[in-house]
C-alpha cells in the first residue's frame, strides 16, 4: 500500500501535562515530543497513567494544566474534523457493533471526510480497500464480526483506523488478551505501517513484545516518565526494579541486540 501525502507522518508535542480524575491526579507534568515515524511505546504498570495519556492526546479527555500540539498547531484550537484528520485512536477492548459486517465497520474510518457538502465517493471505497488489504482483512469483507477470531477482529479495527488516513495511530493496548503468535503479527503489522511513515504510539504491557518492535520506549510511573528511549536504554535491570519492582535478568538478544526481559525464578537475597 503506498500512503497518500495525509497519511505520511505527524509530529506530537506534550507540555506540561496534568490531568485530574475523581479527585486524583494522574498525570503529573508531562514533557514529551514525538517525532514522524517510527513506534513509540508506552509501558508501565497498571494506573500509571499510560492509557490516559494516550486518551489526552486524542482529546477524549481534557488536561488539567499542560498543552499539546499536532504538527505544532495548539490540540485545544483544532476543530473535531481538523483532529480526526490528523489522528486516529483505537481504544482498548472497543465495543462490537452487533450484526455489523467487516467492511461496514472499516467504512466508520471515513467518518470525519462526510459532511452535508461531501457524501460518499469513489475515493472513500478506495480508501476502504486500501486499509482492508493493508490490515490483511481483504478476504472477511462481508463475514459478520461476530464471527471472527479475536486476532481477526482486531486487525479489522486497525483496518478501520487506517480508513481514517492519518498520519498519527494511538493504540490503546492492541494485543491484549490474544495469543503470542497472533500479538507477533499485529506487532508486525504496526511496524510496516511506520516503515511507510505513519507515527505509531501504543500502550502496551508486554515488556518484550515491546523491546522487540519498538523504536522508542517511553515507561512511566505515577503519572510520570520514569525513563525514555531507545529499548536497550530504557528497559535495563535497574529500571524494571525501580518502576515494576520487577527481579529481572535483561540479556541482549543475540541476533537484533534488543533486551529481553528474564524474571529471576528466585529473588536474590
Amino acid at each position: 500500500m503506498t500512503p497518500t501525502a495525509h497519511m505520511i507522518g505527524g509530529t506530537i508535542s506534550v507540555r506540561g501535562l496534568r490531568v485530574r480524575r475523581g479527585g486524583r491526579e494522574i498525570l503529573r507534568g508531562i514533557d514529551l515530543d514525538i517525532a514522524t515515524g517510527g513506534i513509540t511505546a508506552l509501558i508501565g504498570p497498571n494506573g500509571c497513567g499510560k492509557s490516559t495519556l494516550l486518551k489526552t492526546i486524542a482529546r477524549v479527555l481534557t488536561p488539567s494544566t499542560g498543552q499539546i500540539a499536532l504538527d505544532g498547531a495548539a490540540l485545544d484550537r483544532l476543530g473535531s474534523r481538523n483532529v480526526a484528520r490528523r489522528l486516529a485512536l483505537l481504544p482498548q477492548s472497543p465495543i462490537l457493533p452487533e450484526g455489523m459486517r467487516v467492511r461496514d465497520l472499516v467504512a466508520q474510518g471515513r467518518h470525519p471526510y462526510r459532511s452535508l457538502l461531501r457524501q460518499w465517493s469513489k475515493g472513500d471505497d478506495a480508501a476502504i480497500a486500501r486499509a482492508m488489504e493493508d490490515a490483511g482483512v481483504s478476504d472477511l469483507a462481508e463475514r459478520p464480526l461476530a464471527s471472527l477470531s479475536g486476532g481477526q477482529r482486531q486487525r479489522c479495527w486497525i483496518a478501520m483506523t487506517l480508513a481514517q488516513e492519518t498520519g498519527i495511530l494511538l493504540l490503546d493496548e492492541p494485543t491484549t488478551y490474544l495469543d503470542l503468535a497472533v500479538q507477533i503479527e499485529i506487532m508486525r503489522l504496526l511496524t510496516r505501517l511506520a516503515a511507510e511513515g505513519r507515527t505509531i504510539l501504543v500502550v502496551l504491557h508486554e515488556l518484550n513484545l515491546a523491546a522487540a518492535f519498538a523504536s522508542r520506549i517511553v515507561m512511566m510511573k505515577d503519572g510520570m516518565v520514569a525513563a525514555d528511549g531507545t529499548a536497550p536504554e530504557a528497559i535495563t535491570e535497574a529500571c524494571l526494579d525501580s518502576v515494576f519492582g520487577l527481579d529481572a535478568h535483561v540479556i541482549s538478544d543475540p541476533e537484533t541486540g534488543r533486551p529481553v526481559c528474564l524474571p529471576r525464578i528466585e529473588a536474590r537475597r
